[in-house]
Parts: C-alpha cells; sequence; structure tokens
C-alpha cells in the first residue's frame, strides 16, 4: 500500500503529487508512490568503473543492490538507480541494436498470430471505428462480472480472457530476453520484489522499445484507456488516465521453496533473493488497475488468488475495510470476494479497491511450476494525480470521448480542452 494513500483525507478531488520524488530525468510519475526505492547504497557508480568498456559492458559489471523489504520499500537503492541511470539507459540502447535481427525475426514470427483473443479484438476494433451504445455494449459484454469458477466475481471487478497463448509466448519471449540481459533491473514497486519495471524513461526499468510499444500499443492504448472509462465512466474524466506505469511481477510456490524466504527468517541469509509468495492488502496509485496472467498453459500453479475488499465508496472516509489481519471474504459481490488466475486471463478494477494476494503453492500437477507471472499496468493523470471521487452524471465522458480519445495524444488534448472549459 502507498504510505501517500494512507495519509489521504477525503475530498472531491484527490491528486497525489509525486513531483518531490522526481529524478534528474523528469519523468518518476510513472513510478507512481510505489516505485522509488530506497536511499543508502554505496554500491558501484559509473565513475568507479574502468575505462574503455561500454555502456552494456559498464552495466553488466554493476552490483546491483537485492531488494529486500515487502512493506513501505518506496526509498529502497534510490540513490544506486539514479547514479546509474543513464548508464542503463544506453545500455539498453546497445543491448537492442545488438538484438536488432532477433527482434526482427520475432516480430515477423508473430505477423499472423493473434495477440488479444480475436472476439475482444474484434469487438474493441469496431468500437473505435464507430462508437455507439451497440459496439461498446459488445465490448462490455465480454467482460465479466457475474461469472467465476468459485461464484461471482467481487462488485467492481472484471474479468476476461484477453490474450490468446502465441500473445502470453510474445510477452514472455521478449520478458525473458531483457532479462537474460545482464543489465540490472529495478524491483517493480514498494511491496513485490520480483519483476521488472517496463518503461522507455525510469531509471531501472526495461526500456527495450519492442516491448514498451507492445505494452503502450497493444494493451494500454487499445484495452486499458478504453475499457477503463467504459467500466468505470463514474471515476474516470479527462486526464485522469492520461500517464501508466507498467511492471511484471512473480509469485514463488515451486516445490524447492527454501524456508529462509520467510519474512521472519529474512536476515539468515542476506545475499540471497527471497521470493515473493503473496502480497499484503493494499491499494493502489492508479486510478485504475489492469492485471493481466502471464503463465504459459503448462505452468500450473495452487493458491495465489487475488482478494478484493468491499467496491469502494465516493469518499474514502465512508469505506468500511475489514481488518488487514482478517481472512479475505467469501465471494459475495458487496462484501468483496477472490478471483482465481489462468493463462491469458485479465482482471481490471478501481485502484482505490482495496486487495491483495494469497499465498502461492505448487501446481499438484506432474508440469506446474509452481510459479504466478503477472504484467500489471496502473493508469493516473498527471504529474501522479490520482482521482478517487465520481464525476456527476453531467460530468463524465459520452462514448465518443471514452473511444475516440483512447490514444495519449489525443488524451493530453481532451485534458488541455477540459481544464480551459472549466476555467
Amino acid at each position: 500500500m502507498s504510505p501517500l494513500f494512507g495519509m489521504m483525507s477525503p475530498v472531491m478531488h484527490v491528486a497525489v503529487s509525486l513531483a518531490m520524488l522526481l529524478p534528474p530525468s523528469g519523468r518518476l510519475s510513472a513510478v507512481q508512490a510505489q516505485v522509488i526505492g530506497s536511499c543508502t547504497d554505496p554500491q558501484t557508480s559509473p565513475s568507479s568503473e574502468p575505462a574503455g568498456l561500454s555502456p552494456l559492458e559498464l552495466a553488466r559489471n554493476l552490483q546491483a543492490p537485492l531488494a529486500a523489504d515487502t512493506l513501505h520499500a518506496e526509498f529502497e537503492h534510490a540513490s544506486f538507480w539514479d547514479d546509474n541511470g543513464p548508464l542503463l539507459h544506453n545500455a539498453w540502447k546497445e543491448w537492442e541494436e545488438n538484438h536488432e535481427a532477433d527482434f526482427e525475426i520475432s516480430d515477423h514470427d508473430d505477423d499472423d498470430d493473434e495477440f488479444i483473443e480475436p472476439s475482444l479484438s474484434r469487438a474493441i476494433g469496431n468500437a473505435f471505428r464507430d462508437p455507439s451504445e451497440e459496439t461498446e455494449s459488445k465490448v462490455k459484454s465480454l467482460w465479466k462480472n457475474n461469472s467465476g469458477d468459485d461464484g461471482p466475481l467481487p462488485k467492481g471487478v472484471y474479468a476476461t480472457q484477453l490474450l490468446t497463448p502465441s500473445g502470453i509466448s510474445r510477452i514472455r519471449d521478449l520478458l525473458d530476453m531483457a532479462t537474460s540481459s545482464g543489465i540490472p533491473t529495478r524491483r517493480p514497486n514498494g511491496m513485490n520484489r520480483h519483476g521488472v519495471i517496463v518503461d522507455s524513461d525510469v531509471h531501472g526499468a526495461v526500456s527495450v522499445k519492442s516491448l514498451v510499444r507492445l505494452v503502450e500499443g497493444e494493451v494500454i492504448n487499445q484495452v486499458v484507456r478504453p475499457v477503463g472509462r467504459m467500466l468505470f465512466p463514474d471515476r474516470i474524466g479527462p486526464g485522469d488516465d492520461v500517464e501508466y506505469f507498467a511492471f511484471t511481477i512473480r509469485y514463488d510456490g515451486s516445490d524447492d521453496h527454501d524456508e529462509n524466504d520467510s519474512e521472519t527468517d529474512r536476515d539468515r541469509d542476506a545475499n540471497k533473493p527471497k521470493r515473493d509468495f503473496e502480497l499484503k492488502e493494499h491499494r493502489d496509485a492508479s486510478v485504475v488497475t489492469l492485471n493481466i496472467n502471464l503463465n504459459l498453459p503448462e505452468e500450473g500453479f495452487a493458491g495465489s488468488e487475488v482478494f478484493f475488499r468491499e467496491y469502494p465508496s465516493e469518499e474514502l472516509n465512508t469505506m468500511t475495510f475489514d481488518d488487514e489481519h482478517d481472512p479475505p471474504p467469501r465471494n459475495g459481490k458487496e462484501r468483496g470476494g477472490t478471483v482465481r488466475f489462468s493463462p491469458g486471463m485479465a482482471i481490471i478494477h478501481l485502484g482505490a479497491h482495496r486487495h491483495g494476494s494469497l499465498p502461492i503453492s505448487a501446481s499438484t500437477s506432474k508440469d506446474g511450476s509452481g510459479k504466478r507471472y503477472n504484467l500489471v499496468i496502473w493508469l493516473f493523470g498527471k504529474d501522479g494525480d490520482v482521482r478517487i471521487s465520481p464525476y456527476e452524471k453531467e460530468e463524465q465522458m459520452n462514448i465518443s470521448e471514452r473511444w475516440r480519445g483512447a490514444s495519449k495524444h489525443t488524451v493530453e488534448s481532451m485534458f488541455q480542452v477540459s481544464r480551459t472549459e472549466r476555467q
């Protein structure tokens, strides 16, 4: 849970400003209140490296600090990533140039494969071409809230089959290539230790153009932004979803799980990376969140359901929360419930909707990996602003605005027009 959210008071429009957390590059708003990492790291810096090495070689020689904490770790190792950010950016550029042929082959292989599930892709395409009640209702019908393996989904949580098997493989192949590069990567947020940030500018993120374009162009512009507006028209207005923060997470419950991974035994071996096997209850630093499972069909796991508390009301101080130590609620819509992921499945919900992940364990099937891989995307406003109060009916975007204004460039233009009209 972001500490800034913990300090929020209910007002008609709540903004989370991250200006004081911005690095010299100027764009850490994408990291929000959960990504920045801590400030005490006497680690290797570019100035101490031998001369004559390329940026990629220098980056591979860095001794990156291990992510340790799983709560309020917003400032863990920040100085390391800020000091080495420009070097890492140049290293990714060099690495991508060295692998240009590999990316061309990968892109060619994917030309004839569906990325988004075909029926959803067609429905979204029709809504973009001809925004209307009819085309939008078709998209909405593919995001379920009234069904699930264990009963109805929690109120305000919608699920769909988003990615095809080839779509999952496409993202995983790019991520596997990047994470095997030898370039240090930053922890994804202040609670998860394992995963990467996908961004062109954030220090310590994976800035591979092919991956960033795929996430921004195919997922954010085509799915998250218009669908979020469609499902939550009273919560998302012009400018509320102009920026994004994308990251991956990995939960590990495989059979070789070491008891050294438990929180109480963290100090037993400070040089060994600890696994993530659950996530404490929190809110996201976003107006809306999309969470996509990236497991391949053969990668089974048990547990790791996402649990939700009750749907957030209009003002934070009127919301009733169960104690964070209570067991997660049973599926009952109004009081929350749990959601179980399957490969390529996505859920979308408000960032203010409190949630967490139950412990993961190895699958009972022979080929189960005992790991869960997900891509998470947060949308929010300029400079990290997160609006939580609802819009009145007359203030809400119409269907055309929801769909024809879904690209980032158009969103920014709409935001400027909206601000001018309200002044």
